[in-house]
């Protein structure tokens, strides 16, 4: 999706926008752009990385804040500049941010869903976590 979706055709133009909120502003204040592109960009950039919330719930090492963050903000400006680089994109630090608020959304989201027991997701991890040890020894 991240290169190749959206009609995404190669350019020639390698370009980085490094200004925090720029893209932000942008589709918040221009007046000559479509809803459409507005609600791409902004809404799809939060929701279609919210499932990556689930990483801290199911990887042992992610399971802490921090290292989630610093694992997903290292892992998005990869694919970021990957997209730059190969022309399929351009590398926005409003995607970072972006992609980075909607995974603390989808992980907030799983913690409290975690907490609460909703669809017994805490019997599920549990038995995940018990059958990896098991494994091991």
């Amino acid at each position: 999706m991240m290169f190749f979706g959206c009609d995404r055709e190669t350019s020639a133009i390698s370009y980085f926008q490094l200004t925090p909120f720029n893209t932000i502003h942008h589709f918040l204040c221009d007046d000559h752009i479509n809803k459409q592109s507005f609600l791409i960009n902004l809404i799809g950039n939060i929701f279609v990385f919210s499932p990556f919330g689930w990483l801290g719930l199911t990887i042992k090492k992610l399971n802490k804040i921090i290292p989630l963050i610093l694992f997903f903000i290292l892992t998005i400006s990869l694919i970021e500049i990957t997209q730059s680089i190969t022309g399929r994109g351009v590398a926005d630090i409003d995607d970072v941010i972006l992609n980075t608020i909607g995974m603390l959304f989808g992980y907030s989201t799983f913690k409290f869903a975690t907490w609460k027991n909703i669809a017994n997701i805490r019997f599920y991890l549990y038995l995940k976590y018990t059958l990896q040890v098991s494994n091991i020894k």
